[in-house]
C-alpha cells in the first residue's frame, strides 16, 4: 500500500465511503460521474455542485455522496499507481 501517502485504515475508511456513495446513485447517475471523472479527475466543489442541481438534487447528503465518491476514486487510482511500481520495482 502507499504507506507514504495514507495509513491502511484511512484507506479503508474512504474506499467504504466510495462503495457506499456507488450504492446511493442511479445507474445512469453512476455512468455520469464515471464519465466526468475520466474528463476530470480533481472535481471542484462549484463542479459537484453543478452535477447534482443538474439532477434538481439539492440533498446535503447526495452532495457529500458525490465528494465521498470522487476523493475515493482518486485514492484508489493513486493505490493502484503504486502498487504497480510496488511490482515493477520487486520484478526487476
Amino acid at each position: 500500500m502507499a504507506s507514504y501517502f495514507w495509513d491502511s485504515d484511512m484507506f479503508a475508511r474512504w474506499t467504504a465511503k466510495y462503495a457506499q456513495a456507488e450504492q446511493r446513485f442511479t445507474n445512469e447517475q453512476l455512468e455520469y460521474v464515471r464519465r466526468y471523472y475520466r474528463i476530470n479527475k480533481y472535481a471542484q466543489i462549484c463542479e459537484l455542485e453543478a452535477i447534482a442541481s443538474q439532477w434538481n438534487i439539492y440533498d446535503f447528503d447526495f452532495y457529500m455522496s458525490l465528494y465521498d465518491w470522487f476523493v475515493g476514486r482518486q485514492m484508489i487510482d493513486v493505490e493502484i499507481e503504486e502498487r504497480r511500481y510496488q511490482g515493477q520495482k520487486a520484478a526487476a
